[in-house]
């Protein structure tokens, strides 16, 4: 027959791991709740996520016509941005000097040194 410290055993080990599969469940659940009101929150603005991917909703249709509108607008931006046509001929282009950093000079004496590997050693 068992004694009173077993079935006391018994009864704790029940209630310890009761109530770790009713914590992981209420967990469960309460994640499930937040991304369900983030799904209607989404919803709302427009946003429909599912399991196969994110739709949006517009409230209304792009032709064709659309597309190319706006891809003429960016190209036009674009040219406008770029310097291109700025260059008419009523202003000159200021040249560039180009000056020797020391290390070029330096090694530009005819003199060559060999040159360490990737690991430390000679080539």
């Amino acid at each position: 027959m068992a004694s009173w410290i077993d079935l006391f055993s018994l009864f704790a080990t029940i209630s310890v791991l009761g109530s770790i599969v009713y914590a992981i469940i209420f967990v469960v659940k309460s994640v499930n709740q937040g991304v369900n009101a983030t799904k209607e929150s989404l919803k709302s603005r427009g946003l429909d996520v599912s399991a196969s991917g994110v739709s949006v909703k517009t409230s209304r249709r792009f032709d064709r016509e659309d597309y190319v509108d706006a891809t003429q607008r960016g190209f036009v931006k674009a040219l406008n941005a770029s310097s291109i046509r700025k260059g008419d001929g009523t202003t000159t282009p200021v040249p560039l000097a180009r000056e020797h950093s020391t290390s070029s000079v330096a090694s530009s004496d005819g003199s060559k040194k060999k040159k360490k590997g990737a690991f430390g050693g000679r080539k």
